[in-house]
């Protein structure tokens, strides 16, 4: 069977493609609609809004402009479809058609799991396609084996697919595809689990079908056994070539508190990586704790420009109560540490006093001077009743932060500087000096990295504290304008404890949040696993949520469910920016870009950013704005990621596009999809 696909040219001529298809039947009996588009090969010239012409601009808002729908069945996920099971979600355009898919990871505990059978064993890892669907609006559809993310080629086997745990995207080899960094979490405590494969960089021809690079540095050696759980790409000297940032779990988690070190990557700009972490001053060690240069047990990594020079920083997201590491870049990719300058660390709260199992070692101390006006503590205490509490460890500084699983870069505020957003893990026992989920208000100047800590109760970004034994569950965090108003929103993933749910949190015009979920009807239980895209190319963003079944989650979920929720925004101006680099002084996928839109007299800021956060989140490369009403956009500025930090500016564009913006070109372009 053959379809054709029509390109608009130059906005007067036509040109047609022929592209194959098939249809097949998938396990069920069922018709497997399997349709593959070819990339993008033309551009159409963009028609500018005339000069003179007034750009208008409709500034009323509307609270409960947005709804969502679960429209996770006509996407073909849910159980009627392919039963998607998983909640590491990452969202990446693999062929080059326009639209974003879908690498899927499940969870496994058990190493020896992590084997996905061709022959029908338990299913883990998914590469799912955006295709139109038989009624002409979009699905996804596996094309897993099609595709070669995970061959089954994998450590020599011939019967099982590679064990891998998370996936980021960037163009590494600058040919115009994206390309994969695909992270294998390897127990150093359980090697008898071993599964034998090892973390990869995997070449994109520009189908979506990946093949493996040769052997290189970011391949752990077969003797090396790497809990790698994070990973982030960036140009961290900007040379047009796309390094890779690695995070890794702790070494012997629950015998010892040190970490595994976070390695930096150098990209050669052919999928050849060389091991920089000395060289770029980012080796921490064994012993440090409480002078802070311990190797911390890392949930994720981020990189993003911080102090607005252009180059990068690296965070490292620390479990544990550690501090998180924040290194800033001095431009030509050589690193500082200012974590606890710039207070990213953690918050200024380091009094353990209010930890319930502090009191209970109080209970058998009582002459102790620490001890002076603890309260009894308010839940039984363990036989003995000090053991709980490890004096000399639990009491120091170090031992006083967060459990920080994602740190989201963006600008949510609205001033044109980067924020942060860490998604933590707070328990009610561990009392005050534990820290909770919060915003960090971008501060630098003068090229030193500093935030400001607002505080929950000023920001209205708290988590729902329920009961005298709460628990706060902050896995993932994701900002986006969901409602198309102008101003950044926030979703944090919430899971694994009682009464936790996805957090929409709506900004307000006085630059405060408040909940959204239950009015947008948007409020997923147990969220784990979260990723923010366009999926259907309509100008707004939809919404894709794992689902924990850990703990008390359980009761709500039967298995790890993904679902889609579909935005019906109904206010529709927007933007939608394709940025390409020109891939020798800039990385071709424009990774690090700074984009500067300007509309009705207000500026929205985007940074362009390759992967972050809890097993490697990723979110699509394709940046997004809303518009709040206005019919156009004043103007487009792009500071390029290379070393000079060059700018393009493009002029009076209409809203409503999918622009395609060239390092280098002075004519933007529209995407026209099919």
């Amino acid at each position: 069977m053959r379809t054709t696909l029509c390109l608009s040219l130059a906005l007067t001529t036509t040109a047609c493609l022929n592209t194959a298809s098939r249809t097949e039947l998938d396990s069920t009996g069922a018709v497997k609609v399997n349709q593959k588009l070819p990339a993008l090969k033309y551009d159409d010239v963009l028609e500018k809004i005339a000069p003179g012409t007034a750009i208008a601009c409709d500034t009323s808002t509307n609270e409960n402009g947005t709804r969502f729908t679960d429209s996770t069945e006509s996407w073909n996920l849910g159980a009627a479809g392919m039963n998607l099971i998983g909640n590491r979600l990452s969202v990446a355009d693999l062929d080059s058609d326009g639209y974003p898919d879908l690498i899927v990871h499940a969870v496994s505990s058990n190493a020896s799991q992590l084997k996905d059978l061709p022959d029908g064993g338990k299913r883990l890892v998914w590469q799912l396609m955006n295709r139109p669907s038989p009624d002409g609006k979009r699905w996804f559809v596996d094309e897993t084996r099609e595709g070669g993310f995970f061959e089954v080629a994998g450590a020599g086997s011939t019967t099982r697919y590679r064990s891998a745990q998370l996936a980021v995207f960037g163009d590494v080899d600058n040919d115009g595809d994206l390309d994969a960094y695909s992270g294998t979490y390897v127990d150093p405590t359980r090697t008898d689990t071993d599964p034998g494969d090892r973390s990869q960089i995997l070449i994109n021809d520009g189908t979506g079908h990946f093949t493996l690079a040769p052997a290189t540095a970011t391949t752990p050696r077969r003797d090396e056994f790497m809990p790698t759980s994070g990973a982030t790409f960036t140009d961290v000297d900007r040379d047009g070539r796309l390094d890779v940032f690695v995070g890794h779990w702790y070494e012997a988690y629950g015998a010892s508190y040190l970490g595994v070190q976070a390695r930096l990557f150098k990209g050669a700009g052919t999928g050849e990586f060389f091991e920089n972490t000395s060289s770029a001053n980012l080796l921490t060690d064994g012993t440090g704790f409480d002078t802070g240069t311990n190797h911390r047990p890392a949930y994720g990594v981020t990189s993003c420009d911080l102090d607005d020079d252009g180059a990068p920083e690296l965070m490292v997201s620390a479990y544990g109560r550690q501090p998180n590491l924040l290194y800033r870049n001095d431009g030509r990719g050589r690193f500082a540490d200012q974590s606890a300058a710039s207070t990213f660390a953690g918050d200024a709260n380091q009094d353990f006093r209010d930890n319930e199992f502090f009191k209970c070692w109080c209970s058998m101390h009582l002459t102790d001077a620490r001890c002076s006006g603890v309260t009894s503590p308010l839940l039984v205490c363990p036989n003995p009743a000090d053991s709980a509490f490890g004096m000399g460890t639990d009491d120091q500084p170090w031992r006083n932060n967060g459990n920080t699983f994602t740190t989201w870069c963006g600008d949510l505020d609205g001033d044109g500087r980067n924020d942060l957003y860490n998604a933590e893990i707070h328990h009610w026992w561990a009392g005050g000096s534990s820290d909770s989920s919060e915003l960090l208000k971008g501060a630098s100047t003068n090229g030193e990295v500093r935030f400001t800590r607002p505080g929950n109760s000023s920001t209205g970004l708290g988590l729902p504290r329920v009961g005298l034994s709460w628990n706060e569950g902050g896995l993932m965090a994701a900002g986006g304008d969901l409602d198309l108003d102008g101003r950044m929103d926030l979703i944090v993933a919430a899971s694994d404890y009682p009464d936790q749910f996805g957090q929409i949190f709506r900004q307000k015009s006085d630059g405060t949040f408040a909940d959204q979920g239950l009015a947008w009807n948007l409020r997923h239980e147990c969220m784990s696993g979260l990723a923010v895209a366009d999926f259907d190319r309509d100008g707004d963003l939809d919404v894709l949520a794992g689902a924990s079944t850990a703990r008390d989650c359980a009761r709500r979920w039967s298995k790890n469910e993904v679902h889609l929720y579909e935005n019906q925004a109904q206010s529709k101006k927007w933007l939608l920016v394709h940025l390409e680099g020109n891939g020798t002084t800039t990385n071709r996928s424009a990774i690090g870009a700074k984009v500067t839109v300007t509309a009705g007299g207000k500026t929205y800021v985007r940074e362009l950013t390759g992967g972050y956060g809890h097993f490697g989140m990723q979110n699509d490369l394709v940046l997004h704005f809303g518009l709040a009403g206005c019919d156009g956009v004043e103007r487009v500025t792009v500071r390029w990621p290379d070393a000079t930090g060059t700018t393009q500016t493009w002029e009076r564009l209409p809203s409503n596009t999918f622009l395609k913006l060239k390092q280098g070109s002075e004519q933007p372009y529209v995407v026209r999809l099919q």
